[in-house]
């Protein structure tokens, strides 16, 4: 599979971030996209919420919305982009908004999606330290 560049996997998905990205992109001290990432509660159910990139969250009055970080089709934080991006297409049992996306074997989705759903849960359960550099991340960017 080679990617074209069309974007499509930047639209309408809501992102998730996981506990490495939010770890990593501290050592990095990538305030800019630190600043982007919330504690949503109610997404996708109440009470069952995680931390996502807010303004990648689908919304009924714009359905336009996309990742902050998607510029001209490209990922403008490639190079530290958070893990379920780098999963991507491999983490989803259908990816129809990739055109040139093939469906992967069952084992690789599996054990995809279970590395993923543990670094996410890692987040939550780690919810004041996940905090506390949000709020750092804040406090550098005034």
């Amino acid at each position: 599979m080679t990617c074209i560049g069309c974007g499509n996997c930047c639209r309408e998905r809501a992102i998730d971030i996981a506990f490495s990205d939010i770890l990593r992109w501290s050592d990095e001290k990538r305030w800019d996209i630190l600043n982007e990432i919330y504690f949503i509660d109610n997404y996708p159910f109440k009470g069952q919420g995680g931390f996502y990139i807010e303004k990648s969250i689908p919304k009924k009055e714009d359905m336009e919305r996309h990742c902050p970080f998607l510029k001209d089709n490209k990922c403008s934080i490639h190079d530290t982009k958070p893990g379920g991006c780098k999963d991507a297409p491999l983490a989803y049992k259908e990816f129809n908004e990739c055109p040139v996306f093939k469906k992967p074997n069952d084992d690789v989705i599996n054990s995809t999606v279970k590395k993923q759903t543990q670094d996410i849960m890692a987040a939550k359960r780690n919810l004041n330290i996940v905090m506390g550099v949000l709020t750092e991340a804040r406090t550098w960017q005034q």
